[in-house]
């Protein structure tokens, strides 16, 4: 197959894909426009999808040569709600802006979908190559987490046979040029916490009568920010992001509520440590402020990335092999999450990230963040991974796995103290 021609003939609809659904975004859970348009573009390429309720779209391209072997490629579709700067990192370089007041794809999902959908278009005037079947996947509300498990729900109640999946996510953090498929972890879990410290009220004028829960927080903050010395979780990263209480200057409340998030790649035992010592770093100085704390148990809202290293290497090396020497090499995994991890969970998998920083473009504000813009140089190169790691791995002697393993991950969920809310029907 000749890239170079394939990337001078379809980079422009990619470009004008990424650019529509950047200027017409739509929030998690409420993508019906997006949704709509990928249908339209799928129909006019003779694809067959099924539109899975509120799980996204499935697609399905069925080569001419015979043969079992299946491959998923996924990409999500919706968009954040942060209202967009009119300037990315420098003035007037923005190819496109949101038209939609208070929402943006901050976050490349545009980027991603517009990838897939040229992968789409190239495999569906090539069946005669495949040796097997690609399915397509355009999930919905990644943002919100859980809304893969309608996806994988529909895959195995309708008996799908899947032995691979691939995905990717375009990163600020890593220059425009440069692609990273690591052996293992990619991208962390998170693990959410919300408490409420409860103390007693009073008036600013008598302190002496009240407790109040906004100094017991002070000391509970601080006891947390020395974990950070603590070897067990030198692999963790953990903040609190939002702290809510008081009414007046002069009013001390009863009580205080924080929240935030702890990542890593080692769930079962970072991760559960982590909470372990928390709850009773927190029951204790609680008690010593003469409050207490009501507590959910932590919620696991994604679970790690890992990539399969047997699969990782291969991709590797038939990527490079198709694209030039170095294309893809290795990196620092990502502390960010992705419900991608529920796809490599279920089946061995790969996610490579795909550098979008380009100083003189403007392109490098973080992730979430107003400024956030994507070099669109890069994205013809995200398509030709799907595409190489599909009809590849389906001509390969590579083998995966066809054993779902979602209806066990519910059983473990229902099982375990640490509750997977991800899972919850």
């Amino acid at each position: 197959m000749n890239y170079i021609e394939l990337k001078k003939e379809y980079e422009d609809y990619i470009i004008s894909m990424r650019r529509y659904f950047h200027e017409n975004p739509e929030l998690s859970g409420k993508e019906t426009n997006t949704v709509n348009k990928i249908c339209a573009e799928l129909h006019s390429m003779g694809i067959e999808y099924v539109n899975i309720d509120k799980g996204g779209i499935l697609a399905k391209i069925t080569g001419n040569v015979e043969s079992d072997k299946a491959v998923l490629l996924r990409a999500d579709v919706d968009a954040l709600a942060i209202e967009e700067n009119e300037d990315n990192l420098k003035k007037d370089m923005r190819t496109c802006i949101s038209k939609n007041k208070g929402v943006m794809h901050a976050c490349g999902h545009d980027g991603h979908t517009a990838m897939l959908l040229g992968a789409a278009k190239v495999l569906s005037q090539m069946k005669h190559e495949i040796n097997g079947t690609i399915y397509l996947c355009f999930e919905c509300g990644e943002e919100l987490i859980g809304y893969a498990r309608y996806i994988l729900k529909y895959i195995e109640d309708n008996d799908i046979k899947i032995d691979t999946v691939f995905g990717m996510h375009l990163y600020s953090g890593l220059e425009s040029g440069k692609i990273i498929i690591n052996d293992s972890s990619v991208m962390a879990g998170n693990i959410t916490f919300e408490v409420t410290i409860i103390g007693k009220g009073g008036h600013g004028s008598c302190p002496q009568e009240a407790i109040n829960p906004i100094d017991c927080f002070a000391d509970v903050h601080k006891n947390l920010l020395s974990f950070g010395k603590d070897e067990r979780f030198k692999n963790c990263t953990y903040s609190v992001g939002q702290v809510n209480a008081g009414s007046a200057k002069n009013i001390i409340p009863q009580t205080l509520s924080f929240s935030g998030t702890m990542r890593t790649f080692d769930m079962d035992n970072a991760g559960e440590k982590f909470f372990d010592e928390f709850i009773q770093m927190l029951q204790n100085t609680t008690k010593e402020h003469g409050c207490y704390a009501e507590y959910n148990m932590p919620v696991i809202s994604n679970l790690p990335l890992i990539n399969d290293s047997k699969f990782a290497v291969w991709a590797r090396e038939t990527i490079n092999k198709q694209l030039g020497e170095d294309f893809v090499s290795t990196g620092a995994p990502w502390m960010a999450t992705e419900s991608f991890s529920n796809y490599t969970y279920q089946w061995p998998g790969v996610f490579a990230l795909v550098g979008i920083k380009n100083d003189k473009k403007g392109t490098g504000a973080p992730h979430h963040n107003y400024q956030f813009d994507i070099d669109e140089s890069v994205l013809i190169n995200g398509t030709l991974m799907h595409i190489i790691y599909a009809t590849e791995y389906l001509k390969s002697e590579l083998q995966g796995s066809r054993k779902m393993k979602y209806r066990a991950l519910l059983d473990k969920a229902r099982k375990t103290s640490y509750i997977k809310e991800l899972y919850n029907e």
